[in-house]
């Protein structure tokens, strides 16, 4: 087995807001160590909430620039979702691309399930979904909450009852390639669920379904794509640092 590696944006780790620095050190344990031994006790711990001066910000706590960033999946239109009261952006059962490519990125999105289990998903480059799904006090699943969706479930359960805002905090580590474009490191991600560390620095086995017929390959860019097409899932406050 090939040795897993922390991963930084450039030389220096990325520092999240004063005094708040996130990088992932230690190894997660192979599928076959979860399948049999329950996670740790997860330690939350407090991440910016609040963009720093780095961040790209795609949506503010209120909505604000969600219409200058996003459009209509497959098309150049302007993405159509609602402004909620509470600021979420609600979905008009279409999924929506950012305008904006990242390869290297870490991105903070707070999204909330209104009623039932919802279905959607924040997907990077258009193709590696980490699935929004509320599944408070229910048994994770590769189709459940900070899954990567039909791949991996997540180590632990952080979810909040239906209603309540939730958080990811996700660092992606796009694929690498060779000189003739064969990946030669698949793409990983370490995701925090409400603070709590629920993949740790994981492979994505490939894409995960989410890129349709519109995001073929893998590619070292690609754009975000909000999943908006099943279930309603409000998003908010989602800002990217990327390299």
């Amino acid at each position: 087995m090939a040795t897993r590696q922390s991963f930084v944006f450039g030389s220096a780790a990325v520092l999240l807001g004063a005094g708040t620095l996130l990088a992932t050190t230690t190894p997660a344990a192979s599928q076959g160590q979860r399948a049999q031994q329950p996670p740790a006790f997860p330690s939350s711990i407090r991440l910016a909430g609040r963009a720093p001066m780095a961040a790209k910000t795609l949506i503010g706590p209120k909505g604000e620039g969600f219409a200058d960033n996003w459009v209509t999946r497959g098309t150049k239109d302007a993405a159509v979702w609602t402004l909620q009261e509470d600021g979420g952006m609600l979905p008009d059962k279409k999924d929506i691309t950012s305008k904006s490519e990242f390869g290297d990125c870490f991105v903070h999105v707070e999204f909330k399930v209104p009623t039932g289990h919802g279905n959607a998903g924040i997907a990077f480059q258009g193709r590696y979904e980490v699935q929004m799904y509320n599944s408070f006090g229910e048994q994770l699943t590769k189709e459940t909450g900070a899954a990567f969706y039909s791949q991996k479930p997540a180590t632990f359960n952080a979810a909040k009852p239906v209603g309540e805002w939730q958080s990811y905090d996700i660092l992606f580590r796009a694929p690498r390639f060779d000189a003739e474009g064969k990946v030669t490191e698949k793409a990983r991600a370490s995701v925090f669920w409400n603070g709590v560390l629920v993949q740790n620095n994981e492979e994505f086995n490939g894409p995960t379904g989410i890129q349709y017929g519109d995001f073929k390959g893998e590619v070292k860019v690609g754009p975000l794509v909000l999943q908006g097409n099943h279930d309603l899932v409000q998003v908010r406050n989602l800002w990217v640092v990327a390299q």
